[in-house]
């Protein structure tokens, strides 16, 4: 967790207060954020920045909001920006229908806004890449509970049709109420900006280290089991401390030093190089409650002892001193509550002021701070071939996909986009309110292809 940069990061995105930065990567930054109690906010407001309604919130509403660089939104299309908001903005709405204590809810977001922002749950924990680093492979009750929470979150995930599609130890943090899977829903964004966008048969997106071999044959038509490959790669990294193939697989069978031989049956099953081949989330967490019960212990015990092993790492962030109380800065606090009693947008005045506030520090060149990477590897040996299945020696089960494939790169179909018909001539419309019409204008916008308006 980083101290924010007053000359270059924002003070609040939407409703919410900018307290940290959380962490900087390809597709631009995660801040520490915290609701703003505002009142008067307008429906048209609320509507536009598609917010949860919290009711309540005696305590601080916390939140990890992830700024998008605009260069994610463009492939090499006609008018992709424009699509790709509306495709974002699905998305967002999407991610809504996934309900489980293993991925963060959506509390808001702004597919609209100049840099697209959303903001989730913010869980507070190290990540399962962090923990493993710092205190070694996980023994046999933190390893099966670490399991069964990501098959809770998997099932939910696929439960409405969706995939994951970049599960990993970085991806995975260790909250106090156990392991929550992070940046679900954000894979449509990934590599829009060049040749590779996911709405291309033949694109490649994930990490490679955690991917499956369909995945990095075609990562627009990978099914369910991709996700069970890469979820018995992060389950191979729990049990040694690193990849089953750190350059991607490779047709052989993953070396076994340092696996236990308890848990080498099931993640040869799991890491099975052809998709059919692999065991459904059921029967993965029928195997991981079977050997609990080898060793003597019950599921929940078995959770208790992973929380003990986070709550002793020593790796629990420490929360900014206003990240603990309910009360904004009140100047800040001032602010925005005037802009919304005004009309705007709660981040207007920063915004009328910086209109290219962003800029600077999603310049990945001259960033105002830099990340370790999260999984350093070796540089591969030099008679090292960085191919997986050959297609035509070992073909993958299924239709080959057809060049030109229109199917859409969400997991739903998307309705053609539908023209607003414009006023009789002379007419300018029925008089509004200068928000209301605002609000309605990023709705059209942000709905032109879908067919809701």
């Amino acid at each position: 967790m980083y101290e924010l940069n007053h000359e270059t990061d924002p003070a609040v995105l939407g409703p919410f207060e900018l307290l940290a930065v959380l962490g900087q990567g390809g597709m631009g930054r995660t801040y520490l954020a915290r609701k703003l109690k505002l009142v008067n906010l307008a429906p048209e407001q609320e509507t536009a920045y598609h917010l949860s309604v919290t009711d309540g919130e005696a305590e601080p509403v916390l939140a990890a909001v992830k700024v998008i660089k605009p260069s994610k939104l463009r492939d090499s299309t006609e008018n992709s920006e424009q699509e790709a908001r509306a495709r974002f903005a699905q998305e967002v709405q999407t991610m809504r229908t996934v309900a489980s204590a293993r991925v963060p809810a959506l509390i808001a977001a702004d597919p609209q806004a100049a840099q697209p922002w959303l903001a989730m749950d913010y869980v507070h924990g190290p990540t399962l890449h962090k923990v493993v680093h710092s205190c070694g492979p996980l023994e046999v009750g933190p390893y099966a509970a670490l399991g069964l929470a990501l098959v809770d979150a998997l099932r939910a995930i696929h439960e409405v049709k969706l995939l994951h599609r970049d599960l990993k130890p970085g991806n995975i943090a260790l909250g106090p109420d156990g392991p929550v899977v992070l940046d679900f829903g954000l894979a449509v964004l990934t590599e829009r900006d060049g040749g590779a966008a996911l709405t291309k048969t033949g694109a490649r997106f994930g990490t490679v280290s955690y991917m499956s071999p369909e995945q990095t044959q075609d990562a627009k038509h990978v099914e369910a089991p991709s996700d069970i490959f890469a979820l018995g790669a992060v389950l191979f990294f729990a049990a040694a401390d690193r990849s089953p193939y750190p350059y991607g697989p490779t047709g052989l069978a993953p070396s076994w030093e340092g696996v236990p031989p308890d848990y080498r049956p099931l993640l040869a099953r799991l890491l099975a190089l052809v998709p059919t081949q692999r065991p459904t989330l059921t029967e993965i967490e029928s195997e991981l409650i079977q050997l609990l019960a080898v060793h003597g212990r019950t599921v929940e015990a078995a959770a208790e002892e992973l929380r003990t092993l986070v709550a002793g790492s020593g790796l629990i962030p420490e929360l900014p001193e206003r990240a603990r109380g309910n009360e904004a800065d009140p100047e800040l606090q001032q602010a925005a509550q005037q802009a919304v009693d005004e009309g705007a947008d709660p981040d207007s005045p920063w915004a009328a002021h910086e209109p290219d506030l962003f800029d600077e520090f999603l310049d990945e060149e001259i960033a105002d701070i830099e990340l370790p990477a999260e999984e350093p590897l070796p540089a591969a040996p030099a008679d090292y071939v960085p191919t997986v299945l050959d297609p035509q020696a070992h073909p993958l089960p299924g239709p080959a996909p057809a060049p030109g494939d229109p199917d859409s790169v969400t997991s739903y179909p998307l309705a053609p986009p539908q023209p607003t018909p414009p006023h009789a001539p002379g007419d300018a419309g029925p008089s509004v309110p200068p928000a209301a019409a605002k609000a309605a204008e990023r709705l059209r916008k942000a709905y032109a292809h879908s067919g809701s308006l």
